[in-house]
């Protein structure tokens, strides 16, 4: 920062620079700008623990995967798909997003990005625009019926013995029909978490919700699957579609503080933060060290962007923009991890609407099937799902986490029964997990559909180096609908004692790693 206000003193001075002063005041906006920047490096953080400014651009294409643009050795990225996730034929389906229709939302991204935008490209970081005046992420949700963009943060968050500072930066103007925001920290790594009234869950185990819909900040406790409405009130929160406002989420272990600033003119420059709502946990959190995940939520864009969104035609897409993603706290090394790339299996779906009134449209939807369906039935596994290029090097603990889908039925509705999980890595034997109490009662609860977070502890000893293969089945869950499971990722905890160059492929050395994956 000093060496900026010194150019900026130099540049005032100055008045024989080609262009004259007009020049002269040009490059001092460039260096104010890049003086704003310098600040938002650490997003506004004593000690930031995690910053994401995207500044840097896209990741390379070396460290990308499921998050398109992200880079995968700092965000985990999942799509999901709660209401009939399974039915039609489709698997977690996921149709086009759109720019463009919501007049006051920022352009297009980028001059290269044209067009709809399948799941493959729904998660893009952007030049800057006139009001985002830096790079920023653009998260598309097509995902029709309460789907959701998920982005979770690798690094894990610790805030024992304190109050823990979360930052972000976001577009805070929402609509309950169309699309909204929140953000959840888990004490698992949730690959999918959500709330169970709209959004349908699945729920967390442990975690706490907060979800900007509209002007009031609604906040929850999960205990156990088990979610509860905290009591407290929210402030109105300012917010203007297209434009970026501060978010600072303080918590301890017995409250959380949510505060936000005015929408800013250029996504640089914000107001004050002002606390619109504090609650008080009625027992203490059970967990002091979670994963945040920020995500981003349809209702339902398309049955409902004429109606309640004044638009002369259905919306396919919720878009979402952040910027300046970060907490405060201990720098903790992040899991190694590695994830199975989604099944991308094309699929169209055709609507037949009517706009304007007397018109009638018929359109076909391209779209990919991104999960895999799993077999019910004794002995009965699916296909092999790979992780590839696994390091367990100085590896003290392995999770595999993954979002299932299971649709048993009884006589009054959906129920597990004696259902089983069936899975198994490299061919040893397969191991068969029955549901814990608070996954039975959070399905038995009004609204859920049948998804789950799922972060299950597997034995170092069946893994390998290189390529790992875990299958999925189930047993005594068999409805209308088939079985399924997506967003897999698998973490190992490693040795403190041991630093790598990353905490996701530890294995690879530095030209492997500038390497494309295939």
């Amino acid at each position: 920062m000093r060496s900026l206000r010194a150019n900026c003193n130099t540049l005032r001075s100055r008045r024989g620079v080609p262009g004259g002063p007009a020049a002269a005041r040009t490059a001092l906006v460039a260096a104010l700008a890049l003086a704003a920047h310098a600040v938002h490096a650490t997003c506004l953080l004593a000690q930031a623990a995690f910053c994401e400014t995207f500044e840097q651009g896209p990741a390379p294409a070396s460290d990308r995967g499921r998050g398109v643009e992200l880079s995968r050795t700092r965000f985990s990225t999942t799509r999901y798909a709660p209401s009939l996730s399974t039915g039609d034929g489709v698997t977690f389906w996921v149709w086009e997003a759109e720019f463009g229709l919501i007049a006051e939302e920022p352009p297009p991204c980028r001059s290269d990005v044209t067009g709809l935008l399948m799941p493959t490209r729904d998660t893009l970081v952007c030049n800057p625009s006139a009001p985002i005046q830096s790079h920023y992420l653009m998260t598309a949700v097509g995902s029709q019926n309460y789907g959701s963009n998920a982005y979770r943060i690798r690094q894990p968050f610790d805030f024992a013995g304190r109050t823990g500072r979360l930052v972000f930066d976001t577009d805070l103007a929402s609509n309950f029909l169309l699309g909204y925001t929140s953000v959840v920290i888990s004490e698992d790594p949730s690959p999918a978490p959500s709330w169970d009234v709209n959004g349908r869950g699945p729920n967390p185990r442990n975690g706490v919700v907060v979800v900007f819909l509209g002007s009031p900040v609604e906040v929850h406790d999960v205990r156990d699957y088990a979610m509860t409405d905290l009591a407290g009130t929210s402030d109105d929160v300012p917010r203007q579609r297209g434009h970026l406002s501060r978010v600072e989420l303080r918590l301890s272990t017995t409250q959380i503080e949510v505060l936000t600033s005015e929408p800013s003119a250029d996504g640089i420059h914000f107001g004050p933060l002002v606390r619109r709502r504090i609650d008080t946990f009625e027992t203490p959190l059970p967990f002091t060290r979670g994963y945040v995940s920020l995500i981003a939520h349809n209702h339902a864009t398309w049955k409902y962007g004429i109606t309640f969104g004044g638009l002369p035609r259905p919306l396919r897409s919720w878009n979402t923009y952040w910027d300046n993603i970060g907490f405060d706290g201990p720098v903790l090394p992040g899991t190694r991890e590695y994830e199975v790339p989604a099944a991308l299996v094309p699929h169209t779906f055709t609507t037949t609407d009517e706009f304007p009134p007397g018109v009638v449209n018929v359109i076909e939807h391209p779209g990919l099937s991104l999960g895999y369906v799993i077999p019910d039935g004794a002995g009965a596994l699916g296909e092999p799902l790979v992780f590839r290029g696994v390091s367990l090097r100085h590896a003290t603990r392995a999770r595999l986490v993954f979002n299932g889908y299971y649709q048993g039925y009884d006589i009054d509705g959906i129920r597990l029964g004696t259902g089983r999980l069936r899975w198994q890595f490299n061919g040893h034997p397969p191991h068969e997990r029955a549901f814990t109490p608070g996954e039975v009662a959070m399905l038995d609860s009004p609204g859920q559909t049948g998804g789950y977070n799922h972060a299950i502890d597997v034995p170092l000893s069946e893994l390998v180096e290189g390529d790992n293969q875990v299958r999925f089945g189930t047993l005594h869950i068999s409805s209308g609908y088939p079985n399924a499971v997506t967003n897999l990722d698998l973490l190992l905890d490693t040795d403190p004692a041991f630093i790598f160059d990353d905490g996701f492929d530890g294995n690879r050395t530095q030209r492997e790693r500038q390497k494309p994956e295939t």
